[in-house]
């Protein structure tokens, strides 16, 4: 026996002396930094990468084959970029243990590692080929390691599809044994950023984790969690997670112990804190129980407060039928001088098996104040039926609301959670909406252009919403304004969003019709819209607003940036339509908007006895700019011109047609910039403010009182009537101009080109001479005592302000006509001749000759001692024969028309 001892001894020690021997031999003459070419030329050809070994590559190999690595780096993918790199690794093997198919490996160092990952538009990855398996799998063998430390390193990741990018840096990990199945000791410290959702924030985990994706079976024990930075939408988040967590998802079970969860952070402003705490909850296959949780949360924005506690009672039972005594809450808050607080309740049951959960009564109240509202006070009763399956992913519920006089009841039904589909009912008799917000006392402000609002809003998370409902409403009650039998279909199938069947009575207007809204990412609204009456003067901004001094002085900015984000198509029809003063009938507008242009065609409307049609462009892309064109038929300009701007000095019914273009910043520029034509053809109507044949006829007896004046301010008890009256205006730069006015009254006439003058529509005012022809008549408003003046031209010139007018008659003119008039009316016999060729195109030295009954020779002056002179004085000439009969002629005619 001790032979045998001995000999096996001897044996062993030659086999140790034997290994040792090998391994001095392989130490001596085996240098892996021999192969490193051929490495190198292997990773290229197999996949297509350069590998990069920079230092010397040391081995061990007793009690353990070892290498330390030094610097390595691997490129892309047939490129020269760097793919991944470290600053240093070791690893070691324990070498009996792989003769039987176990790798045991000592703790891995790994230091400076870095790494890019790219995902491509295709899905694919720029490693993908390092995952392709060119030889068949080898026999699966054990897998055990000591432990991994990882000191500064980091790992970027982008999608180049949606542009997400993240990134780990600063990362540290230090584990314990690591092997499949069992749980780790981990420890670990980074700095995360990312862009989808926005992140920088500094992480630290500490715990024991089990990750078994066979068995399904997850835990962390000891959990020690923090994370610190912007994240979730908050600025200084502060999270910190504490407890054991064991999770079978599989079968259901769950372990919970110790489970705390806070978070604190700024977010909107606003300070928010949640704590959750879960003491117990045991779910087993037999028993589920669970100890009180409670979730809190307190928000803190300036002088205002929120403050909301939630608490699941204590549950009992099997993971078939679990029920708690319920699920209980508060809530308090301040928003100026707005507080509110409120409570709920209602028992909880379950199947955790089914996924299948119950709230058959949640009910409560809430209690709101405020001064703006109704009464000063309104309080909320809501009561609430849910039914929830999470496997067939369908949640029903009924509820029922009471708000003071209000009641909103109705049914909501959600399947499919990913992509939800809702189906709901909801009906309400009145719904105050004052007593819910508040009605707002602020005055509106004029709003400043936004450049995010010139690009059309994005409403893309509708393509994941799909609805299909209806809403019944008695009243809704908001600020000033109410809306009454409101019925409505909604629908939306992932591709547009429908509201059919509309009828609601908006104050005093009814509406019928739909509207819609299609391509998400660039809306689309279309709308057909029934309107019975509309009275703007509710709806537009009042007079006393901030903006009125601009209007007034024309520097009324002109801001349609809200028209850049506008893309629209539809048609509104309004029975009824008033504006100021301006009335309406049967109106019809075509919108037609997109790219900042927006059409409007037709535009037309009965108004004023007649009909309009039309169009209207409006261009926001650069300056506003506008064209509008209008034919109007049949319409009694009289009671238009008052109605729409306070004018009141032209009557009669016809035709008015209007083409012009204007742009400009502020609505004083855009009228200077006004362009183009407009035409005027009426019949039967009048000038108001003048009786140009009642002036003439009572100049005769008032010339004297007369003749010192140049203008007389608009008379509206006075009017020159007219059968036919028309005109046509070139409109430049804001002013329109006429020369071929034409007018036929009882005893005026107005040819074309007997009149000409401007019309300043920037500055509202007139500068216009007519010259109107007296022509024989025994009726009308001259009646037969005009008919001497028949052929006589009165210059008539208006001036003033549109809505002040004046009228001038050029009454030197108008006295010389009647000067002929009443010196024909008074001379005679042989006389008559001569006075007509006098006043007349004849000889007047012949009929100044006739008149006076002789000739007389020219008369000279007497001469005196200064007669000549000398310098720049000349010596007066001696008047002629046909002056002095004029002198005496005047003198004469002076006393016989006695002035």
């Amino acid at each position: 026996m001790k032979k045998i001892l001995k000999y096996g001894l001897i044996g062993l020690a030659g086999i140790v002396a034997l290994l040792v021997l090998a391994v001095a031999i392989i130490s001596a003459t085996f240098n892996p930094n021999d192969y490193k070419p051929l490495i190198i030329k292997l990773v290229q050809e197999k996949k297509q990468r350069t590998l990069t070994i920079e230092g010397d590559i040391k081995l061990a190999f007793w009690p353990k084959i070892g290498a330390d690595l030094g610097k390595v780096s691997i490129s892309e993918h047939k490129s020269e970029q760097t793919f991944a790199s470290i600053q240093g690794a070791k690893v070691s093997l324990a070498l009996l243990p792989l003769l039987k198919k176990e790798l045991v490996v000592d703790t891995i160092y790994i230091d400076g590692a870095q790494a890019n990952i790219i995902k491509y538009k295709d899905g694919t990855t720029n490693f993908d080929d390092l995952l392709s398996k060119d030889e068949e799998e080898s026999e699966q063998i054990k897998f055990d390691v000591d432990g991994v430390k990882v000191t500064n390193s980091a790992v970027n990741y982008s999608d180049e599809g949606t542009g997400a990018k993240y990134a780990l840096s600063k990362f540290n990990l230090t584990s314990g044994h690591i092997a499949l199945a069992e749980p780790i000791d981990l420890a670990t410290d980074f700095s995360a950023t990312a862009n989808q959702p926005a992140i920088a924030a500094d992480i630290k985990l500490k715990g024991n984790f089990l990750a078994d994706p066979e068995a399904k079976h997850f835990a962390a024990k000891d959990l020690d969690a923090s994370i610190k930075g912007d994240l979730l939408g908050g600025k200084d988040v502060d999270i910190t997670m504490s407890g054991d967590i064991d999770a079978k998802p599989e079968t259901r079970e769950f372990l919970i112990d110790s489970l705390k969860l806070a978070l604190s952070g700024q977010f909107d402003g606003a300070k928010v804190t949640l704590d959750l705490n879960a003491p117990a909850l045991v779910a087993q296959k037999d028993e589920v129980t669970s100890k009180k949780i409670t979730v809190n949360l307190n928000q803190e924005k300036a002088s205002d407060s929120f403050k909301a506690s939630l608490v699941l009672a204590d549950i009992k039972g099997s993971p078939k039928a679990l029920q708690s005594s319920g699920i209980s809450g508060e809530i308090s808050g301040t928003q100026g001088k707005r507080s509110v607080n409120g409570k709920f309740s209602s028992p909880f049951q379950g199947n955790l098996e089914s996924l299948i959960f119950d709230l058959p009564k949640f009910a409560g109240n809430v209690d709101i104040k405020d001064p703006a509202i109704p009464n000063g006070s309104a309080k909320v009763n809501f009561n609430l039926s849910l039914h929830a399956d999470v496997k067939q992913e369908q949640v029903n519920s009924k509820f029922m609301m009471n708000v003071d006089n209000t009641k909103l009841n109705g049914q909501v039904a959600v399947a499919h959670f990913k992509k939800p589909n809702i189906q709901f009912n909801l009906n309400a008799d009145t719904l105050d909406l004052n007593k819910l917000l508040g009605a707002s006392n602020k005055k509106a402000e004029p709003k400043k252009a936004d450049p995010a609002g010139q690009k059309p809003a994005d409403l893309s998370a509708l393509a994941n919403l799909l609805l299909d409902g209806k809403i019944n409403i008695g009243n809704i009650i908001y600020e000033k304004y109410r809306l009454s039998g409101l019925n409505v279909n909604i629908k939306a199938d992932g591709e547009k969003l429908a509201l059919s069947g509309l009828n609601v009575k908006f104050d005093d207007s009814q509406i019928k019709g739909g509207l819609g809204i299609s391509h998400f990412s660039k809306p689309l609204y279309t709308f057909d819209l029934d309107i019975d009456q509309l009275n703007l003067d509710k709806y537009i901004i009042a007079s006393d607003k901030p903006a009125e001094t601009k209007a007034n002085t024309g520097d009324a900015p002109i801001d349609l940036s809200a028209l850049k984000a506008l893309n629209a198509n539809g048609s509104i029809r309004i029975g009824n339509l008033r504006y100021g003063k301006t009335k309406a009938s049967n109106v019809r507008v075509d919108l037609k908007a997109a790219n900042g242009i927006a059409t409007i065609a037709p535009l037309s409307a009965n108004l004023y006895q007649g009909s309009m049609n039309g169009s209207l462009s409006v261009d926001a892309r650069n300056t506003p700019s506008i064209a509008f064109k209008q034919d109007m038929k049949g319409i009694a300009i009289g009671p238009l011109l008052v109605d729409a701007i306070n004018n009141d000095m032209l009557d009669g019914k016809g035709t008015l047609n209007v083409d012009v273009t204007a742009s400009g910043n502020t609505v004083g520029a855009m009228k200077k910039a006004l362009n183009g034509k407009s035409s005027l053809q009426l019949a039967d109507g009048a000038i108001k403010g003048i009786d140009i044949a009642g002036t003439i006829r009572n100049a005769k007896s008032k010339l004297n009182v007369l003749k010192g004046q140049s203008s007389i301010g608009a008379d509206q008890t006075q009017k020159t009537d007219f059968s036919e009256l028309s005109a046509s205006f070139d409109i430049k730069n804001g002013v329109a101009h006429n020369e071929d006015l034409a007018m036929k009254a009882p005893i005026l006439r107005l040819a074309k080109g007997d009149s000409r003058g401007d019309v300043d529509i920037a500055n509202e005012t007139i500068n216009y001479l007519a010259k109107p022809t007296i022509v024989k008549s025994i009726k009308g408003q001259g009646g037969a005592d005009l008919d001497a003046l028949a052929g006589v031209s009165i210059p008539v010139k208006v001036t003033g302000t549109f809505s002040a007018p004046k009228y001038g008659v050029d009454f030197a003119s108008l006295g010389t006509a009647i000067a002929k008039s009443n010196l024909l009316d008074k001379v005679g016999g042989d006389k008559a001749g001569a006075v007509k060729s006098l006043i007349g195109d004849g000889d007047k030295v012949d009929a100044l000759k006739g008149l006076l009954g002789k000739s007389k020779p020219a008369e000279t002056a007497p001469a005196t001692g200064d007669a000549t002179k000398t310098d720049s004085t000349t010596t007066e000439q001696p008047k002629s024969a046909e002056e002095i009969a004029k002198e005496k002629a005047e003198q004469k005619l002076k006393k016989l028309l006695n002035f």
